[in-house]
Order: structure tokens, then sequence, then C-alpha cells
């Protein structure tokens, strides 16, 4: 059983490159191709009075974040993932969430890079951070590609999962909006985001 451990500080940062393996011989490759230009922006405000103002409107010019594509494939030892976008800008920082659930449980990959560094993941179960060596992670700008890849192991060899994918991007602030932040974001299986959630693409069988 993977050992748990309070979440790293990328992990914290990311919820309120090493390159990688190449896939088993033999292993199932689903492909789910995502609506173009369904991305969403979540606007939120804090009035001098009152509560928290949350509005979300589509963006369908916001390319940074808009997923196309997903490819899980899983094989007898390594499980890979990748998200295509629209157009990946570095730059920007977007943070990309991988869900994976299992006959047996639910696992979160969080996966971030900060300017000029390499991009770090984190597997989570429950909300705690869950040791996996192997986990790895790469965020290619000429590709716009999010890639990451685990060893089966480490989410105790399941006969199958099914994978939702997300990316956010995060503005702290704007000058229309100096004490809040705006964020773009998209769901690889869905038209629409939903706070807290994401949509599974079909069973991905190990190969």
């Amino acid at each position: 059983m993977a050992e748990l451990r309070a979440p790293s500080r990328l992990a914290a940062l990311l919820v309120p490159l090493a390159l990688l393996a190449p896939a088993a011989a033999h292993a199932e490759k689903v492909v789910t191709n995502d609506s173009v230009g369904d991305a969403q922006v979540i606007t939120t405000s804090f009035p001098p009075v009152g509560e928290q103002v949350v509005t979300t409107e589509p963006a369908p010019d916001e390319t940074s974040v808009d997923i196309t594509r997903t490819v899980v494939a899983h094989g007898d030892n390594r499980l890979r993932i990748t998200v295509r976008v629209r157009d990946l800008v570095l730059s920007s920082l977007p943070e990309t969430y991988i869900r994976i659930v299992t006959p047996q449980q639910r696992y979160a990959v969080i996966t971030g890079r900060s300017p000029g560094s390499r991009a770090e993941a984190v597997l989570t179960r429950r909300g705690l951070e869950a040791d996996c060596r192997g986990l790895e992670a790469r965020v290619d700008g000429t590709t716009d590609t999010v890639t990451v890849s685990l060893p089966t192991t480490c989410i105790s060899s399941p006969r199958w999962v099914k994978v939702g994918a997300g990316i956010v991007r995060t503005d702290r602030s704007t000058e229309e909006n100096p004490d809040g932040y705006v964020q773009y974001a998209d769901d690889g299986h869905r038209d629409v985001v939903r706070e807290n959630s994401l949509g599974l693409g079909p069973k991905v069988h190990r190969g």
C-alpha cells in the first residue's frame, strides 16, 4: 500500500522533467477528443460588504487551457496520460489536474511548472500525498501537451482505470478586479467546468 503523508508545498499551492519512460509494448489506448473553444472564465470578486461573488462565462478565445484531446495508455507496468491543449503557453503557468478512478480507489495527479523549471507532479489519495517513485511529468510547449506517467503499482495495479483531465490558469488580480482573481479552465471530458469535479472517460483496461 502506498505511504500517505501530508501534501507537499506543490500540492498545497495547486489545490485552494524528467524524460518519460516509454509506454509498455502491450497497452490499451483510448483517445478522447474534446470540443474546441469550450474553455470558461471564472471570476471571483470580494466586495467590501457581503460574500464573495463568483461568475462563470464562456471563453472561446482562451487557447492556453483549451483541451482538445486526452490519450490514456494503460500498460502492464505504467499508466501514461497525455493532454493536448490548443496553444499551451508556458509563461501562463497552467495547472493540470488528472483524476484516476480504479475498481478500488480514486486518485488525483496534480501537475505544475514554474518559470525556468521542470514540471513537478504529485499523486494524492483521499486528499493525502501518496508515495509514488517513478511518477513523472512533462509540459511541452512545442507539442502543446502535458504528459503524466506513473507505475501502475502506485495505484495498486488495477485491471482498468477511468481518467479525467482538467487545466486551470489563474490570474491573481486584474485592473477590473484588483481584490479578486480570474481563472481560465477547461474539462477534457465536458463542455462545462464544475467545481471539485472532472468528467471521466471510458474504462481503459490494462494491456
